[in-house]
């Protein structure tokens, strides 16, 4: 890898974006490309792919990018000791290399027979090099040209950053051993989430090397993105059939409509109707929901209409939260076991619900092959749900 690419990847791992990107380093985003386009050739592997938050790194971009850190490290650390010295902006491998073997061997003509190139090459490097750090790399000799303090600790961190290129491949080849790749999960509030986290603590045992997302959202959104392919596929309450075309859905379990308010709430102190629950404050999912349509439907012949407050909010554990700190009934989404370990601070609503089923599932691209890493999470998913309702 060039020193400009290491300087793109890095700025492409931490920004995330190829505009960003190319604005830190000051050019334009096609050049950003072909310098990225170009590392993957030399290594022989894809380091970056697209994502939820923008562009995201492989298995094999995480160890490069790491890797191009402490190459950057390097640079900067020498920056630190020289105020005017801007080397890690502006260096190239062919001035520090030069630098290392001028310091070496004592001559600008022996460095450019040792290199294999012409001594006008190896004077010019020095130069430049002399001009990015600031100050003398070398004073001369009767004997040659003897490196400066600066010039030894500029030779010492080439002997580090050529090691640390080095070092690339075989990490690359070792990041790829196991199971590599990206599962990328979107999660629909409420429902199957604590599912989604349990299979990847489970698959971080075995594959160390996966890289795991999960990201809650909205289903308009969470298929927007799974169009675009930012996502691999969608764990939550199926739609049944799915509204979107191009969409599959695959039902794994049931989950139940739950009322639920704080444990020491009014409405636990006496038997409660639908009329008389439909005169007290709620807190509902948006409009266009599964919820929401059971709870509209389920109080469509009240004789007053409930006062209902939208809730949209993707964490089971916050929407909980909300309901132990207000006033106000939920309608969630429970499995019989996270309903058996409800909150202390929270109660189920005595009263029975018509037909309260609701499917899980997943929802993936019709006729899209799912990588090895997704298949492993989905069979793991789906050994952790049987388990469950053994």
């Amino acid at each position: 890898m060039s020193a400009m690419q290491v300087r793109v990847v890095r700025a492409l791992a931490d920004c995330r974006r190829s505009s960003d990107a190319a604005s830190a380093l000051n050019m334009s985003q096609s050049a950003l490309s072909r310098h990225v386009q170009t590392a993957e050739g030399t290594l022989g592997t894809q380091l970056f792919q697209r994502g939820w938050s923008g562009t995201e790194t492989t298995g094999a971009g995480d160890v490069v990018a790491r890797q191009c850190q402490r190459i950057l490290d390097t640079l900067h650390a020498l920056d630190a000791e020289a105020p005017s010295s801007r080397l890690a902006i502006h260096s190239r491998w062919r001035h520090l290399h030069s630098v290392a073997m001028v310091a070496r061997i004592g001559s600008a003509s022996g460095a450019a027979t040792a290199m294999g190139v012409r001594q006008p090459a190896i004077s010019q490097a020095l130069r430049e090099a002399a001009g990015f750090a600031g100050q003398a790399l070398f004073q001369r000799r009767r004997t040659g040209l003897e490196a400066t303090e600066a010039g030894q600790r500029l030779a010492i961190a080439w002997d580090h950053i050529a090691a640390y290129l080095a070092e690339i491949p075989q990490l690359i080849d070792a990041s790829a051993t196991g199971l590599t790749g990206r599962v990328a999960v979107g999660m629909l509030p409420y429902s199957g989430q604590n599912l989604v986290v349990d299979t990847f603590a489970e698959l971080t045992l075995e594959h160390p090397h996966i890289r795991l997302i999960a990201i809650p959202g909205s289903y308009s959104t969470l298929c927007q993105a799974l169009q675009r392919r930012e996502i691999d596929l969608i764990i939550g309450s199926l739609r049944s059939p799915a509204p979107q075309p191009g969409f599959d859905e695959e039902p794994l379990y049931d989950e139940h409509y739950v009322m639920i308010a704080r444990h020491d709430h009014p409405c636990h102190d006496s038997a409660q109707t639908l009329d008389s629950l439909a005169r007290l404050q709620w807190s509902v999912a948006p409009h266009g929901t599964p919820v929401r349509r059971y709870f509209e439907l389920l109080f469509r012949d009240a004789a007053t209409p409930p006062m209902t407050q939208s809730l949209e909010i993707f964490s089971f554990s916050n929407a909980e939260q909300i309901i132990m700190g207000s006033d106000s009934i939920a309608m969630l989404c429970y499995s019989e076991e996270r309903l058996l370990a409800l909150h202390p601070a929270l109660k189920q609503v005595a009263i029975p619900l018509p037909a309260p089923q609701v499917p899980i599932g997943l929802t993936r691209v019709s006729g899209a092959a799912m990588s090895p890493a997704v298949a492993e999470f989905v069979e793991r998913l789906k050994l952790r749900i049987a388990r469950q309702m053994d």
